[in-house]
């Protein structure tokens, strides 16, 4: 059983059989896939424990920070639970070889197999073009090395401009940027992120915009919030790491 939508897609793309359920996330009810399956959890609602309970799962799924409640509760109540954080692709690696394992699957598939546009790339670059990456701008939000999408932009031989930045703010691996400080950096590169709730025109509202470098020279990357952001499925992380190999 998988509580999150990343932890499903990987449980199916390594049997499809041994999935029972699944959080309520758009993403896997409106896949065909996944129509079969029972449904655990709504929103940011709590999973249903008693569901759950029902269902006789041999192994439970659930992220570290998120579901750390109901895997103590399932745990005292003898089931097996396994708890991750993804912060890099060697973490998402390392959970595919634990899922292959604990389901005693003979035949494994590597996880290069299932997102190749993260593989298949030449990471070495002779010159690193400098970016930085922005998620939102009330407050003005970048990754540094410490986030998810922090190492994918690094692993593409990027240089991330807000890498070593000290995060004060109350996302973890996201650094608060005033406009000055995004003036004076001058980067060659940015990337836009398009979040649920908000769209490209949230960063041209900046004051400073036309006069960055990467506006002047029309080097802006724009990326959905799922797969550079949010690792939520296999899918959105292999477009990330696509379109991430273009800049």
């Amino acid at each position: 059983m998988a509580l999150t939508s990343l932890s499903a897609d990987l449980v199916n793309s390594i049997d499809s059989k041994a999935l029972v359920g699944i959080p309520g996330s758009l993403l896997l009810t409106s896949n065909p896939l996944y129509k079969d399956i029972a449904i655990i959890s709504s929103g940011r609602m709590p999973p249903d424990l008693e569901k759950i309970i029902s269902l006789k799962p041999d192994l439970i799924i659930g992220a570290i920070g998120f579901h750390d409640k109901s895997l103590l509760k399932l745990n005292k109540l003898g089931f097996k639970t396994l708890s991750t954080k993804i912060r890099n692709l060697k973490d998402l690696e390392n959970l595919n070889d634990e899922i292959n394992s604990l389901l005693l699957i003979k035949t494994k598939e590597p996880l290069s197999k299932k997102i190749n546009n993260c593989y298949s790339y030449n990471l070495k670059r002779t010159n690193a073009k400098n970016v930085i990456a922005l998620v939102s701008t009330k407050p003005i939000l970048s990754p540094n090395s410490n986030s998810w999408s922090g190492n994918l932009i690094k692993r593409f031989g990027l240089k991330n401009l807000a890498s070593e930045l000290q995060s004060k703010s109350e996302f973890k691996g996201y650094v608060n940027l005033s406009q000055e400080w995004l003036l004076k950096a001058k980067p060659n590169n940015l990337i836009v992120v398009k979040t649920p709730r908000s769209n490209f025109s949230q960063y041209e509202s900046l004051a400073i915009w036309n006069k960055i470098p990467a506006v002047k020279k029309n080097n802006i990357f724009s990326f959905d919030y799922y797969g550079l952001i949010n690792p939520r499925s296999l899918d959105s992380i292999n477009k990330a790491c696509k379109k991430l190999s273009s800049i």
